[in-house]
């Protein structure tokens, strides 16, 4: 079937990417966020991607609504993260998600060996609130006991620059390939032997304020390669979306040509996060979620460069639905922000607005109204819970 049948028109508030139309969650606002009309109506998209028919571990996967929240009460020592505090959390909090009490059964539920295994890390922020070393490691560590070879593994991200800064291609077993989505690279024993980080074929289409460039293409990793993708987005905020979380870490850092979206103060990473998400081979591909929230931020993000906006959560967030689980980050950084006097991520006030700049000073300061409840518009899409009420929240303290 052509790769350009597939049209999406927000506008219209339709979509058709391939798959017969599901349930979709159609969220009911949560007590944190105020009343809001569906952003599905506010800009127009055009997507062009091949046909999918997502499997049942497809977003929002095995265990919609389950959201597994482990923390450990002290998984950083001598300001280093503790990988075998990392190992219990991981172990402990996949038995929880999947009822399997052997690692390897857990994690048999969602990759194979034959899989190719795409690992979204999030490297922006460094060093403080990035993926974390020792949770990959523990990841990499999980796939290879489920039969997974570092070969078919691969570890990526929209920003080479970024996963050098951060030490990937030197902290991972030999064999797993690290890749930035920015710079050309080779697939050994493929003909097509030096393919471009993007595939020319699947993209999103959109004028968001006027720009020369519209497109927005989507790595070929995910689109060529990988059979499963593993995410591992980080708990903090984010001054455009609300937060940075599983939605945002996959499409922002699967897609390129993203930062358009938001032009102070008007953003449009709702609607554009969600339908980045329902891309066929992205949304079929994503099969579990890990987020690292031992260190979080709650301003300043994605950056989180001032270290008084950053503080240690302690926990990992685990499941098949993005959507749950970013709801719940969503209300973590509403309360640390509660605590420490800061506007909601839901503010309107214009007296609120600031340079990029202040953020790095004011936690009362942002340069755009941020669109948390880009979350609400991936529920509306059939990617997840959205409604806190039938969410299914496990808080497990492991040591």
């Amino acid at each position: 079937m052509d790769r350009r049948t597939f049209i999406y028109n927000a506008a219209l508030g339709t979509l058709h990417l391939g798959w017969s139309s599901q349930a979709a969650a159609s969220g009911q606002q949560g007590a944190s966020s105020p009343q809001a009309p569906s952003a599905l109506g506010s800009l127009k998209i055009a997507v062009h991607a091949p046909e999918f028919i997502p499997s049942p571990l497809a977003m929002p996967g095995l265990f919609p609504g389950r959201v597994i929240d482990v923390s450990h009460p002290q998984p950083i020592r001598d300001r280093r993260i503790d990988q075998t505090a990392v190992r219990t959390m991981l172990t402990q909090g996949m038995a929880a998600l999947t009822g399997d009490k052997k690692p390897a059964d857990a994690w048999a539920r969602f990759v194979s060996p034959a899989d190719i295994v795409a690992i979204k890390v999030n490297p922006s922020s460094a060093p403080a609130t990035v993926t974390s070393i020792a949770l990959l490691r523990e990841v990499i560590a999980a796939l290879n006991g489920a039969g997974v070879p570092n070969r078919n593994m691969i570890v990526y991200d929209r920003n080479s620059n970024q996963l050098e800064v951060n030490g990937y291609h030197t902290q991972v077993p030999a064999g797993v390939r690290v890749v930035g989505l920015d710079q050309r690279w080779s697939v050994k024993g493929s003909s097509d032997v030096n393919r471009s980080g993007y595939d020319p074929e699947v993209y999103c289409e959109m004028d968001c304020f006027g720009e020369r460039e519209t497109r927005s293409y989507l790595a070929s990793i995910v689109t060529r390669e990988a059979t499963k993708i593993i995410n591992l987005p980080v708990l903090k905020e984010h001054n455009a979306s609300g937060v940075t979380g599983c939605l945002k870490n996959l499409a922002y850092g699967s897609f390129n040509n993203v930062a358009r979206t938001h032009v102070d103060p008007k953003t449009y990473t709702d609607p554009v996060i969600p339908v980045m998400c329902s891309v066929g081979p992205l949304r079929s591909k994503s099969v579990l979620h890990i987020m690292d929230g031992i260190r979080a931020v709650y301003h300043g993000g994605p950056f989180g460069w001032n270290p008084e906006f950053v503080w240690e959560a302690k926990t990992l967030l685990i499941g098949t639905d993005p959507v749950a689980i970013d709801r719940v980050e969503l209300e973590i950084v509403e309360q640390k922000r509660r605590e420490v006097g800061a506007p909601s991520l839901f503010d309107r006030n214009p007296a609120n607005l600031g340079r990029s700049s202040d953020i790095e000073r004011t936690a009362q300061k942002n340069p755009f109204y941020r669109e948390p409840n880009h979350i609400r518009t991936a529920s509306e899409l059939g990617l997840g819970t959205w409604e806190l009420a039938k969410i299914d929240r496990r808080k497990i303290v492991v040591s």
